[in-house]
């Protein structure tokens, strides 16, 4: 084959090229500088003179390039503000670009927010027709798919109903039936399926992934790690208008949760302060002064918990989690974790008790917990004036690209009353070393077979 047969043949395995691709907003204090910028520069390039600017310069994105092959898919993921939206509307069509290109080769469904493309005073089934007309779907192959699309939005009679007075669901049931329905060759999801309930989202996933197989490329943003990984093989980071990284998704993914705590850990740094919350002036031993531990990477302890609950004999007063004899809020796949947390007695603790952990998601979905009830660990009665620093050791068994919270507990008598119970007392993120895809939260080992 020649060199000019390949390049042909490569020509033709793009779907989206996006070359050296810029967006520039002008921001304008007031609307009078805006009328300013309108009106005057013209008059002073009239009489000779440099034209001003009353505006300043916004760089959504800045000189993107990204070759995107027909049938893949692309997470693409990014703090909020980075330019992920921005991208899909310059690829959608629906921003023109202050400076670079942009190809597509193929039809493009596209949804972008909620009730896109919608009339909110049509009906859904009306909106229905109006959307495949916008792609350039003829009546006729809308009458075939018409009730396929309704059995997959499953709205019932709401069908015959104004948009205007459908939920957040069920705007996404039918505009998603819509999209899935009409053969794109591009489709486009901008964080849209996040409001719909879990059983809908298995069902849109599940079509997702029956359109990759039929060779529809797909550009999914979403802001959870799991389902970027289970739906794209690659993805790209953008980070204040720029692309950071592009490949492997569970990469891109440790690059992104490693680059968002590190940008978390430089804003709150502003905030930081040289000594720990807690006192122990007057400690009674060097014991005491031992149990003293303050987190150097994390934000202060109280702009940390999110709430908390019990009867304050007792409050814990700071919480960090150690690989080996170091802190760290960013750890490995396997890794051994030691989560110290310091609890400081106020008042006498005089019955034995039982100390917990709680590995959470972000977002509040537990994991897995430690107790030492049930592990036999006795907490003995304390008096008020002590510190107890508390260790809980274990192997995380936890997937990379995700963001973890710790909760701790203090509970007097055993499996009585809550002392302190800390919400959000610390939080980590996991990264993976090694080539393994852990496609959800958790590594565990198995095994198939076929018989």
């Amino acid at each position: 084959m020649s060199a000019k047969d390949t390049m042909d043949q490569e020509q033709d395995d793009i779907a989206i090229r996006v070359s050296n691709l810029s967006k520039c907003y002008q921001i304008y204090d007031t609307p009078r500088d805006r009328l300013k910028q309108f009106i005057l520069p013209r008059i002073r390039h009239a009489v000779g003179r440099q034209p001003a600017q009353y505006f300043r310069e916004f760089w959504a994105l800045k000189n993107i390039s990204v070759d995107i092959k027909k049938g893949e898919a692309i997470g693409i993921v990014g703090r909020n503000g980075s330019g992920k939206s921005t991208l899909l509307q310059l690829i959608c069509g629906t921003l023109s670009p202050t400076q670079g290109t942009i190809e597509t080769h193929g039809r493009i469904a596209a949804l972008l927010e909620l009730g896109s493309g919608f009339n909110p005073e049509f009906t859904g089934q009306e909106n229905v027709y109006l959307n495949g007309s916008i792609i350039g779907i003829d009546k006729n192959r809308l009458d075939e798919r018409f009730s396929d699309i309704v059995r997959f939005a499953d709205i019932g009679d709401h069908l015959d109903q104004p948009v205007k007075t459908y939920s957040s669901g069920m705007f996404v049931r039918l505009a998603f039936a819509v999209q899935m329905h009409l053969d794109p060759d591009i489709l486009i999801i901008d964080e849209a399926l996040s409001v719909g309930d879990q059983f809908f989202q298995a069902k849109c996933y599940a079509a997702i992934r029956s359109m990759m197989d039929n060779g529809t490329t797909v550009l999914f943003v979403s802001h959870s790690a799991s389902t970027v990984k289970a739906l794209c093989p690659r993805a790209i980071l953008l980070s204040h208008g720029e692309l950071v990284v592009d490949g492997l998704a569970s990469k891109v993914l440790d690059r992104y949760f490693v680059l968002g705590s590190l940008e978390a850990n430089s804003a709150s740094s502003e905030h930081s302060v040289a000594t720990s919350e807690f006192d122990i002036t007057g400690a009674a031993t060097a014991e005491s002064a031992v149990a003293q531990i303050v987190s150097s990477l994390q934000p202060p302890f109280s702009r940390r918990v999110s709430h908390r609950v019990g009867t304050g004999q007792a409050r814990f007063a700071e919480c960090r989690v150690m690989v080996g004899s170091e802190e760290s809020i960013i750890v490995e796949t396997g890794a051994t974790l030691r989560v110290q947390a310091m609890l400081d007695v106020l008042d006498d603790c005089p019955y034995e008790g039982e100390v917990g952990l709680v590995v959470a998601t972000i977002e509040g979905v537990e994991l897995f917990a430690i107790n030492s009830f049930f592990q036999g660990v006795h907490i003995p009665a304390m008096k008020a004036g002590e510190k107890r620093v508390l260790e809980f050791e274990f192997v995380s068994p936890l997937s990379s690209g995700a963001r973890y919270r710790i909760d701790v507990g203090y509970r007097m008598p055993v499996q009585g009353e809550y002392v302190d119970k800390v919400f959000s007392a610390a939080s980590f993120s996991v990264v993976n070393q090694g080539d393994q895809i852990i496609p959800l939260l958790f590594d565990v080992p198995g095994t198939i077979r076929v018989s």
